[in-house]
């Protein structure tokens, strides 16, 4: 008996210390009160390590910012220690990567992190909405990939985060709160690493509110600073919009949770806003220094792209995001579809649903256009600006935002044209979702076929030659397929005329010639011909230039003058000493000015019955 007994604790001691060292799940605790030197710590209680050594990383970049963050430059202090609390060897490996050796008896990590807005030493560039905020008492913009790291080859473990926060406070996020039986303490569980970077907490003043869109559950948490809109005015702002998009995914919310994190800077010296996308959040940095109007506005057309990113890529990705690499990040070759079928579709979605009127539709395309043909190269491959937006093409980056909807827009067109008005990319986008979803990821250079045998050979066609080729859109011919004049942008050019806006003429005393008097401001055809300031004009173009008839000379040297065309005067000019002057003749080519006339979008009064069928079909309401 004593013997089993002996036997039988032994057995549960095993299996207690089992359960202590050989857990499978991460533990962070982080504590909201305790901040030293404008830095929170962090603590881990490790997973089981099987291997002498391990890397520990943060991420180097994160889905969504298509830019290069190293978050793990605002580490410090990074500690290693075994379950009896003795430090173990670690090396720095590079900004983001710790070498933790001796890993077998890892217990615990403990490190210090500045947060990325107030840390101007640090010389990262992180867009304020993918970055951290420690304030105390105020506010905590805890992007999770800011904080918390993880061990390589270990991301699909299970996270546990507990954070300890002031009484007045409240963490807004997506994340799957825990019961805690510690006063002030939130828990929050992820399945993996990707679900636990994929969901930013905002731990601020309660300022909350929540939304019933369909089966959707909406949480708008708001952090104004002087109190300038609350979380239920930008709730009223953000209903119209949410219905009118469930609306547009066919009644069909693939998600059953959001939040909206909004935090409003009073900073008055912002020189950059805006939002990142989460599948199930998307966190806003925007100024408070707005006019009410202004900012709802702004909140809502912001809030309208990032809620759609539930759609792609949560439910259609490539395996580059399905599989993200946080630390050697392989970028994939469809940003048109990420951002910019997005950003159609957010647009597209308002006109649909009543929010805008049709003329602010096509004003908006309009700028788009006039935009991606005027900053951007209209012949980079629109394939290859993605796989490079990380590299060379980094600057060419924000064409996904206009360029990248105007193929969304052709392929609406070109869809709704084929099928009669029975297909488009709604339902394009609805049928990837099925086939995909969220845990199932498309090869990235199979999608083009993938489309093209889920609709037509010439949507395959346009892929190839107008996404992944170097010519530009076939706007015209698109938009004449729905009864909409399209007139490109274009440079006039016409012949340079002007004296300039600080050139006068006054009056010999002894008749009536004129000559410079004042030649503060002369145009670039005055300086290139050499006017002086004290010269008697008497000849425009072989014309006479007197106070009778200079207008008529100038006027005829309007009419007549040509790009390229020469101009001459004939001039009474003084010698330097001012005692003798000479007859001159002073020529000059003229050269073109240049003005730009922007692209125009006008309905056609000539359209077709079937013209104004597609038109219908694409902007009316429904």
């Amino acid at each position: 008996m004593r013997i089993r007994l002996t036997i039988s604790l032994l057995i549960a001691s095993v299996l207690v210390i089992s359960q202590v060292n050989g857990q499978k799940k991460y533990k962070y605790s982080v504590d909201l009160n305790e901040i030293k030197n404008d830095r929170l710590t962090i603590n881990l209680a490790t997973p089981a390590m099987s291997k002498d050594s391990i890397l520990f990383h943060m991420p180097k970049m994160v889905p969504g910012t298509y830019a290069i963050e190293n978050y793990g430059s605002y580490l410090k202090n990074f500690k290693a220690y075994d379950k009896a609390g003795n430090e173990l060897n670690v090396t720095r490996k590079d900004k983001n990567s710790w070498m933790i050796y001796s890993a077998k008896k890892l217990y615990k990590l403990q490190y210090e992190v500045d947060d990325t807005w107030d840390s101007p030493e640090i010389k990262e560039e992180i867009f304020e909405p993918a970055g951290t905020n420690i304030q105390k008492d105020s506010l905590f913009v805890l992007n999770t990939f800011g904080f918390f790291g993880y061990f390589e080859g270990m991301e699909l473990l299970k996270y546990e985060l507990r954070v300890r926060r002031p009484a007045t406070m409240y963490g807004a996020t997506s994340l799957d709160r825990i019961g805690s039986r510690e006063s002030n303490t939130d828990v929050f569980f992820a399945a993996n690493y990707h679900l636990l970077a994929d969901a930013p907490i905002m731990y601020a003043k309660p300022d909350t509110s929540y939304l019933k869109v369909g089966r959707t559950k909406v949480l708008v948490a708001v952090h104004s600073p002087n109190n300038k809109i609350s979380a239920k005015e930008v709730a009223n702002e953000l209903l119209p919009l949410l219905r009118v998009q469930e609306k547009y995914l066919n009644g069909k919310m693939p998600v059953k949770k959001y939040a909206f994190l909004i935090h409003l800077t009073d900073n008055k010296n912002i020189t950059r806003f805006g939002a990142l996308e989460h599948s199930y959040s998307s966190m806003y940095y925007l100024p408070e220094t707005m006019d009410s109007v202004q900012l709802a506005n702004t909140i809502k057309d912001v809030a309208a792209h990032e809620f759609f990113h539930i759609i792609t890529p949560l439910n259609v990705h490539s395996e580059q995001i399905g599989n993200f690499n946080y630390i050697e990040p392989e970028m994939s070759r469809h940003l048109w579809m990420y951002e910019g079928l997005t950003e159609y579709a957010a647009h597209h979605a308002q006109v649909r649903g009543g929010i805008i009127n049709w003329e602010e539709f096509l004003q908006r395309l309009k700028g788009k256009i006039n935009t991606s043909t005027s900053l951007f190269n209209d012949t980079l491959p629109f394939t290859e600006l993605s796989k490079e937006a990380l590299g060379k093409h980094k600057e060419q980056y924000q064409n996904v935002y206009e360029k990248g909807a105007l193929i969304g827009l052709c392929l609406d067109i070109s869809l709704r044209s084929l099928s009669d008005g029975k297909y488009s990319t709604q339902q394009l986008m609805g049928d990837l979702s099925k086939r995909f979803g969220r845990d199932k990821s498309f090869q990235d250079d199979e999608l083009f076929d993938i489309i093209t045998s889920m609709t037509y050979p010439e949507i395959g066609s346009f892929l190839q030659t107008y996404v992944a080729g170097k010519k530009p859109l076939p706007l015209d011919s698109i938009f004449r397929l729905a009864g909409i004049n399209f007139q490109p942008s274009d440079t006039v050019y016409a012949p340079e005329i002007d004296f300039g806006t600080g050139v006068n003429f006054g009056l010999v005393p002894t008749g009536d010639t004129l000559y410079v008097a004042n030649l503060s401001k002369p145009s670039n055809l005055m300086k290139r011909i050499g006017v002086n300031s004290g010269d008697k004009i008497l000849e425009l173009n072989g014309k006479s230039f007197l106070l009778s008839n200079y207008k008529l000379a100038i006027e005829a040297y309007g009419e007549e003058a040509k790009v390229g065309s020469t101009i001459s005067l004939k001039v009474l000019r003084k010698n330097k000493e001012g005692s003798n002057q000479w007859e001159e003749k002073l020529l000059s080519a003229t050269i073109r000015n240049e003005s730009k006339v922007e692209a125009t979008l006008k309905p056609d009064l000539n359209a077709t019955t079937k013209q104004k069928a597609l038109l219908e079909n694409w902007l009316s309401k429904n």
